[in-house]
């Protein structure tokens, strides 16, 4: 099964593509300017991430309880653009909460950003310094394939 894994967000939305236990591409979709242009070039980069490999499903992490309302207002809209793009081009995603992501890559649903991103690293052979959104999406994409 291939599984594209997402972090969102706003302004660095990290996505990975996985299958077994190989990563098979990863990028970061960078945007900057006004809401609407940015939420625009997420659905593009979306779109083209999507076409290109072919995920059968697609996971994120679930919406996280954050302490500045516009921040989470702003989180809301890149979700729902992600969402709305993946059902359109007909992938299948689940939204996972990201203490049970943290428990199916280390067993603690406590870890640490850093401990989930060194285990991923090791198990997808990573060799290369990738950024945490990329570690964030792997770490949905993995939950997925366990």
């Amino acid at each position: 099964m291939r599984v594209l894994g997402i972090d969102p967000s706003l302004r660095a939305t990290g996505w990975i593509v996985v299958e077994r236990d190989r990563a098979l591409a990863w990028g970061v979709i960078r945007t900057k300017g006004e809401l609407g242009e940015s939420l625009l070039k997420i659905k593009e980069e979306t779109v083209r991430v999507v076409r290109q490999f072919s995920p059968d499903r697609a996971v994120m992490e679930a919406i996280i309880y954050h302490r500045n309302p516009k921040v989470a207002i702003v989180l809301g809209a890149v979700r729902g653009v992600l969402l709305l793009t993946l059902h359109e081009l007909g992938v299948d995603v689940e939204e996972i909460p990201p203490s049970r992501l943290k428990l199916a890559s280390t067993r603690y649903g406590q870890a640490s950003k850093r401990q989930v991103a060194y285990i991923l690293r090791n198990l997808y052979d990573l060799r290369e310094d990738v950024p945490d959104h990329i570690t964030d999406a792997l770490a949905a994409a993995h939950y997925i394939l366990k």
